[in-house]
């Protein structure tokens, strides 16, 4: 893994050992071209932030700050070692959970990605949607992107379950068996 483009293009990404799944490179590239100059001067909010690869990618383009969230101290060191490699400013790391970190944390951020464990079968745990019926609505900041990643089938990932009070779809991409969710803050309810 690497940084794909900007100040801190080229920069090898160190993944933490485990049950972290980092976004692939190709998805990661897609979805800050989708992005494009947008980015810059942005503030980022990294859910399940892993590596700190998502985070790092938009400060690297540009953002204005980046901070990056994960429950697991092993992920948050590594993320903290990728940032401090990486020379750029902007960015944070916060070890919490996240869906706790959202109840509590008062800042506004123009993007919001979410990466989380993804549900792979009936029954198990869909966080995206947890994070979708809570306040996080309240973080983003007028016209700002909730922006999900999820596993084609089950949770948010099956196309019958991605419809949510007060957020509007505006976009899906699917790259293999991965899909982006884009949302928006449905201003018409």
């Amino acid at each position: 893994m690497r940084i794909i483009a900007g100040a801190a293009k080229g920069l090898p990404i160190r993944v933490p050992q485990g049950e972290v799944r980092p976004t692939q490179d190709r998805v990661r590239e897609a979805l800050f071209n989708i992005l494009g100059p947008t980015i810059q001067g942005a503030r980022v909010l990294d859910l399940f932030c892993g590596s700190g690869s998502v985070g790092i990618e938009a400060l690297s383009r540009g953002a204005a700050s980046a901070r990056m969230v994960d429950a697991a101290r092993p992920s948050c060191a590594m993320a903290r070692q990728n940032l401090e490699r990486s020379r750029l400013a902007g960015g944070s790391v916060v070890q919490s959970d996240c869906l706790q970190f959202v109840r509590r944390d008062a800042g506004r951020y123009d993007y919001i990605f979410a990466d989380p464990p993804y549900a792979k079968a009936i029954g198990d745990r869909d966080m995206i949607a947890e994070l979708m019926t809570d306040r996080l609505h309240e973080l983003l900041a007028d016209g700002g992107y909730f922006i999900a990643e999820a596993q084609e089938g089950y949770g948010v990932g099956d196309s019958h379950s991605r419809e949510f009070d007060g957020w509007k779809l505006v976009d899906t991409r699917h790259y293999g068996k991965n899909v982006i969710l884009f949302y928006q803050v449905d201003k018409t309810i």
